[in-house]
């Protein structure tokens, strides 16, 4: 896809859930929040995003990304845009449950088709995600934009932006190991 505007990536900082074997909880949208850690992180970031010129913040409207989204706004003096289309993939009745029962019903490759029961694909993601470009695309031109978001929001975005297959998102996983951490600035060309 050919791009009007540059943009960066930022995912929110470490957070205050402490279970590494579970999902999210269903109620993470406003129960989880940034770590002291997260905001170290985010704090960094943000001090070399003050050198790149942004233009517009957008964020989830997920706690812990506005909290992220905050900090940046603080030091770029910008105010956030919170945009639910930005919001992390639904998991459905995988919310609060181990991970790897999730990954067991849902391995990688299944899970651009198939969706978790009450939740959705990442194709239903994808679709989302990409309503959200061609109406920023579609409204902003040579603007510098920072998107303040989730992982698997940030890795259909980009893939979506260079034009990726599902292979090559998927290898993005598997082989090259460039998935965006947590805190993580990513500028996108």
């Amino acid at each position: 896809m050919r791009l009007k505007n540059h943009y960066w990536f930022l995912r929110h900082g470490q957070t205050t859930w402490h279970h590494p074997d579970l999902s999210y909880p269903a109620d993470n949208l406003t129960s989880v929040r940034l770590s002291p850690e997260g905001r170290r992180q985010i704090e960094s970031a943000a001090q070399i995003l003050k050198q790149r010129g942004i233009n517009l913040i957008f964020s989830s409207d997920y706690l812990r990304t506005r909290q992220t989204a905050g900090i940046v706004s603080r030091v770029l003096k910008i105010k956030p845009i919170l945009d639910k289309k930005l919001r992390d993939v639904k998991l459905g009745r995988y919310y609060g449950r181990p991970k790897a029962e999730y990954y067991r019903d849902l391995p990688l490759k299944t899970r651009f088709q198939k969706n978790p029961k009450g939740g959705e694909s990442w194709n239903d993601l994808k679709k989302r995600v990409v309503r959200f470009l061609k109406e920023t695309e579609k409204k902003y031109r040579g603007k510098k934009i920072l998107i303040v978001g989730h992982g698997d929001p940030l890795w259909l975005l980009n893939g979506v932006m260079k034009n990726l297959s599902q292979k090559e998102l998927l290898n993005i996983i598997r082989i090259k190991k460039e998935y965006i951490q947590k805190g993580e600035l990513k500028e996108i060309n």
